[in-house]
């Protein structure tokens, strides 16, 4: 093949390479000139030039009408393809109300979070607005255990929902979202920004026993309970309760395992140094029982800091420590400190009550 040849065929094969318009497609297109009685627009996916009539331009609003010019792009909407003669016949008042087709493909291919309101439910799922037109999000797409409580989805209706698009058929009308991809998405940028040592604000979602859940946008940390507060926290609902939004800590981010810790406790005041600055080995100190444990006893000796009082140094051990009960004043000495572990050891200096 020649080189004459060889740019024929590519000549060719570019002027076939096109999408053939059919009526009630929207496209995006370019104004290639503006006349009296019609403009000419360059059609993006049909790769050829539409013509917008004199009527069509003349229902659009005077102001918009008169910012356009040649180059701008402007949305269409196909009322009849190729004709004989060759022209593609569009319209730009069309195109702007059916311009929502255009942007579902744009967040299609982008992948971009879109905020929808759910307008009405049924068995499969949720009907969500989209602009002018509709959008469905099927049950498997929800974030939620929603598809076998009828009751739970209907409460959404009003409710606005972060989703993404995953698939265009406007031949069909069908446009249908996911919240569950959404999320997704959103767990993964936050897993990416997060970095230990940060400070965040999120919403306590829910309490264990053992902490309490908070969500910092789209991805839940656990608040352990030993990171509450500076005292002894017997359990989280002494400190927070589900729907507080407070402040965090980032103590540790598992981008695997999607795991973080968080505390609250690093962002107060270490009553530990208060507590402990003039605090000297031996020296009495009055402490109140929190809690009792199969080796000793637990004691606040101020400000919610916790020292140790070890079965050892209870008078009959374990036998001793059955007559102490959480709330009680005990007198004692300070053992030993630990001042890098947080840790203070206590003995006994007075009679067991």
């Amino acid at each position: 093949m020649t080189l004459e040849q060889k740019k024929l065929a590519e000549r060719i094969e570019s002027d076939y390479d096109y999408t053939r318009p059919r009526f009630g497609d929207v496209q995006e297109g370019t104004i290639a000139s503006v006349g009296e009685d019609e403009w000419i627009i360059h059609l993006d996916e049909a790769k050829r030039d539409g013509v917008v009539s004199a009527d069509d331009l003349e229902s659009l609003d005077d102001e918009f009408r008169a910012s356009l010019s040649v180059g701008d792009r402007v949305p269409l909407r196909i009322l009849k393809g190729i004709t004989r003669d060759g022209q593609i016949v569009a319209s730009i008042r069309q195109g702007l109300h059916y311009s929502d087709w255009l942007r579902a493909k744009d967040l299609l291919e982008s992948g971009e979070e879109v905020e929808s309101e759910v307008t009405d439910v049924n068995r499969g799922g949720l009907v969500v607005a989209f602009g002018r037109i509709r959008g469905f999000v099927p049950n498997s797409h929800l974030t939620r255990d929603r598809s076998r409580k009828e009751e739970a989805k209907a409460e959404l209706i009003g409710q606005t929902l972060t989703l993404v698009v995953i698939e265009v058929n406007q031949r069909r009308r069908r446009l249908v979202l996911s919240e569950r991809a959404a999320a997704a998405h959103i767990r993964r940028q936050l897993l990416e920004e997060l970095e230990p040592g940060q400070v965040r604000r999120g919403v306590v979602r829910h309490l264990t026993s053992y902490g309490a859940f908070v969500d910092l946008g789209g991805l839940d940390g656990l608040l352990h309970v030993s990171e509450l507060d500076w005292r002894y926290v017997n359990h989280p609902k002494e400190v927070v309760k589900a729907g507080d939004e407070i402040d965090v800590f980032v103590l540790d981010v598992d981008r695997e395992r999607e795991r973080i810790s968080l505390s609250r406790k690093r962002l107060l005041p270490d009553t530990w140094e208060q507590v402990t600055e003039n605090l000297l080995i031996g020296d009495p100190i009055m402490g109140t029982v929190t809690a009792l444990a199969d080796f000793g006893v637990f004691l606040d000796v101020g400000a919610g800091v916790q020292g140790l009082l070890h079965v050892s140094k209870i008078p009959n051990g374990r036998l001793g420590m059955s007559e102490f009960k959480v709330g009680d004043p005990i007198d004692v000495r300070v053992q030993t400190i630990d001042r890098q572990r947080h840790r203070i050891a206590l003995t006994m200096n007075g009679r067991v009550p």
